[in-house]
């Protein structure tokens, strides 16, 4: 009898374990995305941005009802795509004002636009991974 209990609290045990680290996971998908417009919906009620509020609620609400995992990641991908071949891009006019000679001041420019290119290509890295 005692080994009985002894096996209910163990698997007792284990049900706690488990729903307390599923809780710990992190978000990804849909539910991060939620979370997004959760903590976001906070801060505009917290700051009074009464047009703010209602615009996240509706987000909300349409996130709630229309996402779907596999769209989102599908659309997520989509973009890590748009934006690899615009970095591409960047990276050719930047090494074609190199070798015309382009002046210091449109080189500098281009290299910029080539590093801002880097870092939206990486946001969306970001963004796909959740």
């Amino acid at each position: 009898m005692q080994m009985k209990y002894g096996i209910y609290s163990l698997v007792i045990g284990l049900v706690f374990s488990t729903t307390s680290w599923a809780a710990d996971a992190p978000k990804t998908g849909c539910a991060a995305k939620l979370g997004a417009i959760s903590a976001q919906l906070a801060q505009a009620k917290a700051a009074g941005n009464k047009h703010r509020v209602a615009g996240l609620e509706k987000a909300y609400s349409e996130v709630s009802a229309h996402c779907d995992n596999d769209s989102l990641y599908a659309e997520r991908l989509a973009k890590v795509e748009k934006l690899e071949e615009k970095l591409t891009e960047r990276q050719d006019e930047l090494a074609e004002a190199i070798a015309e000679g382009k002046s210091m001041e449109k080189i500098t420019k281009k290299r910029e636009k080539v590093a801002q290119a880097e870092a939206e290509l990486a946001q969306a890295r970001a963004e796909l991974a959740h």
